[in-house]
């Protein structure tokens, strides 16, 4: 891929959708001090000048960051989720192609990025897209380093396979970063990462409900924010931090999210800057109990201390068997994790309707929703399949649409109520 010369209108679209959703977390978090450190924190990942060459490049969350730690590399993130950084990918990709992909592109190619120049670039081949995007870097002299994901988990030989993938994984990085893999170090980025995953679980735990403290797409943003803040023990303090402040103020009653219906949202994760769906949703008076998606199953992928017996090879293993339990990515044929969990929550939880999320292009997910409605049927949960892109044209017809399943929400609790008592 070539640099490209971006007109200035491109770059004000960036600056407007990112200060735009920026300055409405800031706003409606004035006294959640730990926000501001977030919100400064993205800031400064897109605005200050980043003179650091990142010697490994991660394209999406679906790579064991754990590894690549262990191999001598501070991870660097690129995950999309802009409408503007879209922009700067008009001339290397086709128009229909899914925008986080498109996103991805466009932030490799961004003016006056991050030097990117001698970087390795791990890409994990979940869809068809990133194998295109491998295919461009390769093509236009980047180091690349392909993570082919075993899309059966019911293959008898898939954990090998994986472990497989990811020890070429760790060579690759090894003579990147010039550092050899020692067992202590894979064993000391372990519980590294582990414990950031399990922060993020509690966060995710103790932040439901409250939606008087802190907002639905805040929620969202602090999870995303793990893939912008240099090192997973920082990204983990501050929101233990966040967690102590939530539990400071969650003493006052949450009359708010009581009287508005609970849902779910599942399918296209959502990506900091573009939050228009969690903002919608909340414009609409709906609260999201849980949104599951590859980012948030990401959560549960930690390692219990048997899981740190053993060699290097043995640990490697035991990280490709985790991964292969809990990764909820769409590189798989069925995707039983996340059809797990949602059953789960529904049984769990109080979840009174559904709205499945599609980003244009991301076909995947449409392959999963069909049992899943199935499922939820037998519990008379109602889904709403909403398909968009990174654009805001179609803002005011998704509200309409929102608001619709909204009032039929609240009139279904209100017959539900009325026939109780």
């Amino acid at each position: 891929m070539r640099h490209q010369n971006v007109s200035s209108n491109k770059t004000d679209s960036f600056d407007k959708e990112y200060c735009e959703s920026l300055n409405r977390l800031y706003n409606d978090h004035i006294r959640l001090s730990e926000i501001r450190w977030f919100c400064s924190r993205a800031y400064d990942w897109a605005y200050e000048p980043d003179t650091q060459a990142h010697k490994v490049v991660l394209l999406g969350t679906a790579i064991p960051e754990e590894l690549v730690i262990a191999s001598g590399a501070d991870p660097y993130w690129i995950i999309g989720g802009s409408l503007g950084s879209c922009a700067w990918s008009d001339d290397l990709v086709p128009r229909d192609t899914d925008p986080i992909s498109r996103s991805i592109t466009g932030y490799i190619n961004r003016p006056e990025s991050a030097d990117l120049s001698d970087s390795l670039f791990i890409v994990p081949l979940i869809n068809d897209s990133m194998r295109k995007i491998a295919y461009d870097l390769k093509s236009s002299g980047r180091k690349v380093c392909l993570l082919d994901v075993p899309p059966d988990r019911t293959d008898k030989y898939a954990v090998e396979k994986y472990a497989g993938q990811l020890k070429a994984m760790c060579e690759a990085v090894s003579e990147q970063t010039k550092t050899r893999v020692t067992r202590g170090a894979v064993v000391s980025a372990m519980k590294t990462v582990s414990d950031a995953r399990i922060t993020m679980r509690r966060f995710i735990e103790i932040s439901r409900g409250h939606k008087d403290i802190i907002t639905d797409a805040a929620r969202l943003f602090v999870i995303n924010a793990y893939y912008i803040t240099p090192s997973p023990e920082e990204w983990r303090y501050h929101t233990e931090c966040l967690i102590n402040e939530i539990a400071y103020y969650s003493g006052a009653s949450n009359q708010l999210a009581q009287k508005e219906p609970s849902v779910m949202l599942l399918g296209s994760p959502v990506l900091f800057p573009n939050e228009k769906i969690p903002f919608l949703v909340s414009d609409v008076g709906l609260t999201i109990s849980e949104a599951v998606d590859y980012l948030s199953m990401k959560s549960f992928v930690t390692y219990p201390p048997k899981s740190l017996w053993g060699g290097r090879d043995r640990l490697i293993r035991n990280i490709a068997s985790r991964w292969l339990r809990y990764d909820a990515a769409p590189a798989y044929v069925t995707n039983d994790v996340l059809f797990d969990y949602v059953s789960w929550s529904v049984l769990n939880r109080k979840i009174e309707g559904v709205i499945y999320h599609v980003l244009k292009g991301q076909i995947e997910y449409d392959f999963e929703l069909e049992r899943i409605e199935t499922m939820l049927a037998q519990y008379g949960i109602p889904v709403f399949r909403l398909e968009t892109d990174y654009q805001y044209q179609d803002v005011e017809q998704l509200r309409i649409r929102m608001e619709a399943f909204s009032e039929m929400l609240t009139q279904k609790r209100y017959r539900e109520v009325k026939k109780a008592s």
